[in-house]
């Protein structure tokens, strides 16, 4: 396999080689998706997806190879339970958690919301302390 060119998260790719290659420091706990786009580049919506491999697909230059797909799948139906007795239970305990300056539960939760979420959950005059740097 020759040297692949230097890939960063957000380029696009067309080879298997490429995609080894701008996964190879992800590990086993790290979960896929399919994200779905609007015509602007927006996200839409994350899904479950699964690979689908066609075989004998001849390109313009007749060489054959195999197509990798990245199929999107349904997303599970919405978890409808009330969640409202819970919310309540657990704010009680992080408050008593905070109380005692373990902000351990509060950390884990708040990490797994999306940055966006929590930088417009900040009140309005702190959001552009935690604009994205290009």
């Amino acid at each position: 396999m020759g040297k692949v060119k230097e890939l960063m998260y957000g380029d696009q790719i067309s080879t298997v080689a490429q995609l080894k290659h701008i996964l190879s420091d992800l590990d086993d706990h790290d979960q896929l998706t399919l994200v779905t786009c609007d015509e602007h580049g927006d996200e839409q919506d994350h899904y479950p997806m699964a690979i689908d491999v066609i075989d004998n697909i001849r390109l313009t230059d007749n060489t054959i190879v195999r197509e990798v797909q990245f199929v999107q799948r349904p997303n599970s139906a919405p978890d409808t339970r009330d969640k409202q007795p819970l919310v309540d239970a657990l704010i009680d305990v992080i408050a008593e958690d905070i109380a005692k300056g373990d902000t351990t539960v509060l950390d884990e939760l708040l990490f797994k919301i999306p940055f966006n979420v929590l930088k417009y959950a900040l009140p309005e005059d702190m959001w552009a302390d935690f604009e994205e740097k290009v």
